[in-house]
């Protein structure tokens, strides 16, 4: 498989991970659904993985100030990432 596929494969792989995260962390989460993630979890070591990932996103995020304009700041003040797309 080209390289540029795997990159997508992993893209794919994160942002289902993202979704996850949020569905799992709703109050109204059916264990169905539950029951669902974990078939995902279990169809690729890789899932795992970038799932983890996410809680660690999910948990600093919540340290983030409440103030919308103190949360700009800190996102684009000296020292942010340029306009340009960035790795993560």
């Amino acid at each position: 498989m080209p390289p540029s596929d795997l990159n997508a494969m992993d893209e794919d792989i994160t942002v289902q991970a993202a979704d996850w995260c949020m569905r799992l962390h709703d109050g109204d989460c059916p264990p169905a659904v539950r029951q669902d993630f974990q078939r995902w979890i279990q169809l690729d070591p890789r899932h795992a993985f970038e799932y983890a990932k996410m809680l660690e996103i999910w948990d600093l995020s919540g340290q983030l100030p409440d103030e919308p304009e103190t949360a700009k700041k800190l996102l684009t003040g000296p020292g942010a990432a340029p306009d340009s797309k960035r790795e993560i």
